[in-house]
């Protein structure tokens, strides 16, 4: 059972299968960041990228009215994750 709120769990499950459903294109950038993130790549770099990669993504392709919303889904995901591992 996980100790994540209802509401995270749903937003994790909706991105597993909005993965699953999508083209090619998820895929490779999965395989990608599996492979950079095993790399000797610098981690806090990786971890701008990957984050100015979720700011662009909620600017460019998601309706100007939910981006506070998604945005701060996203940063909640992201705390949820860290305290799962121990880190926060």
């Amino acid at each position: 059972m996980s100790n994540n709120s209802p509401a995270v769990d749903a937003l994790i499950r909706d991105a597993e299968a909005a993965a699953a459903n999508e083209t090619d294109s998820i895929a490779v950038l999965v395989m990608l960041m599996r492979i950079v993130i095993r790399s000797d790549a610098d981690p806090y770099l990786l971890n701008g990228a990957l984050i100015e990669g979720i700011a662009t993504t909620i600017m460019q392709r998601i309706p100007a009215e939910n981006w506070e919303e998604v945005a701060v889904q996203a940063v909640r995901l992201l705390r949820c994750r860290l305290r799962e591992k121990g880190a926060i």
